[in-house]
């Protein structure tokens, strides 16, 4: 897996969409067009998982893939001059560094309801668990 491949992105909670709306989108273009909005909170940008970032392993017996993120996403000094109240944590792939949104498939969501103040935002998923 290339550094190029995972990235997370935060979605503000004003306009969020149901968990249930929200399982029908394929790409990120697809959600932000229904009227999510992407957070805009001063220092924002999408993070880019390095491939140290995760361990995927398969349970052969049960089914199961583990895929654990090993490490916190922080942004420095998030907000300040523009803050955001937000509702979701996102991961999606990204085929290349340089993929428009039409073509980054969406992986995960995962509530995250805090609002930036201009200091330190730290995300944390640890697990995800899903049958094959």
């Amino acid at each position: 897996m290339g550094t190029d491949n995972i990235v997370v992105v935060l979605l503000q909670n004003s306009g969020l969409q149901a968990d249930a709306t929200l399982n029908n989108y394929q790409f990120l273009s697809d959600l932000t067009a229904a009227g999510n909005l992407e957070a805009t909170f001063t220092n924002y940008s999408r993070h880019i998982l390095a491939g140290a970032d995760i361990t995927v392993s398969v349970n052969t017996g049960t089914g199961i893939v583990t895929v654990s993120l090993n490490a916190n996403r922080v942004w420095n000094a998030a907000g300040g001059a523009t803050n955001n109240t937000l509702g979701a944590f996102l991961t999606a792939y990204r085929p290349t560094s340089g993929s428009a949104d039409s073509a980054v498939l969406l992986l995960t969501k995962h509530d995250f309801a805090t609002s930036t103040t201009g200091g330190a935002l730290t995300a944390t998923v640890s697990t995800i668990a899903t049958a094959t």
